[in-house]
């Protein structure tokens, strides 16, 4: 095979200039709008009113976790916009038609739509986590009404940094992820994206509401076969009712269940990849 037929960094750069030139307006809005949608996610579930004293109404770690998972959403939208030029049959041929090897058309779009979209989110977040703080410290209150010193309200809405992700538990002690329980939360939520990233390969209409409910059908399948191991090894369980005894703890200190779920978001991408590429491929034959 020649090589230059599978890549060239000349062409891959054209095409890169291609889709930004083209959709660059398109790129800025949503920008703008992850800017805006992500302080109001983030502002909106900062304590607005305090009990001096309790530090239980302390936005910190945790609190940042979530949201950040919801924001997150917004991030595998995006995502799900990949190959938007799929959605009708004149652009489908006009896209595939391209100048580009099948390899430069979809390593474009990841470059775009995962790659740049993931630094621009994590650099978002951060801004918008930040200003969201100073908004909130400047205008909490004190449930009793009592007068708060900067430096008091301080204490009850952290400052942000991403090491905070990485806390499992506050309490009774600070515990952290396991390494390979972080690496498997980062490759799970990798795997969703680029569940979301292959959408339109698949689905040209209402791509993102097809993927979702089929995501749904995948969970559910889950739990379904789960349930139906639980019979086959224990016919006194119930219907959905998935026994305990099929949970039990590992030598590494996971349940084999969250082992089986870790070894599952870590290969499932590997698998996503490649399905995509040869999808785009065979529309191009």
């Amino acid at each position: 095979m020649n090589s230059n037929k599978f890549f060239s960094f000349s062409r891959f750069n054209l095409l890169l200039r291609n889709d930004i030139l083209l959709n660059y307006k398109k790129y800025l809005l949503t920008i703008a709008g992850a800017f805006i949608l992500g302080f109001i996610v983030i502002y909106s579930n900062m304590p607005k009113y305090i009990q001096k004293d309790e530090l239980h109404w302390v936005f910190g770690s945790q609190k940042y976790f979530q949201v950040f998972i919801m924001c997150l959403i917004g991030l595998e939208a995006f995502v799900g916009s990949s190959f938007s030029e799929l959605s009708n049959k004149v652009k489908t041929s006009n896209y595939l038609l391209l100048p580009a090897s099948t390899f430069e058309k979809y390593l474009s779009k990841f470059v775009i739509h995962v790659i740049a979209a993931i630094i621009l989110f994590l650099i978002i977040f951060w801004i918008d986590a930040h200003l969201a703080r100073y908004v909130t410290i400047n205008n909490i209150k004190d449930t009793n009404d009592s007068v708060l010193s900067y430096a008091e309200k301080e204490k009850f809405v952290q400052v942000f940094n991403y090491s905070m992700l990485l806390i499992r538990n506050t309490y009774p002690t600070i515990t952290y992820w396991s390494w390979f329980e972080g690496l498997a939360i980062v490759f799970g939520i990798f795997s969703v994206g680029m569940y979301f990233f292959n959408v339109k390969l698949f689905f040209r209409k209402l791509g993102l509401i097809k993927t979702a409910i089929s995501l749904i059908a995948v969970i559910y399948l889950g739990v379904i076969t789960m349930t139906i191991l639980s019979q086959l090894f224990y016919p006194e369980t119930k219907w959905f009712d998935i026994s305990k005894n099929m949970d039990y703890r590992m030598e590494n200190g996971l349940f084999n269940i969250e082992y089986w779920m870790y070894l599952s978001a870590y290969l499932v991408s590997l698998f996503l990849i490649p399905l995509g590429y040869f999808k785009l491929k065979e529309k191009e034959l």
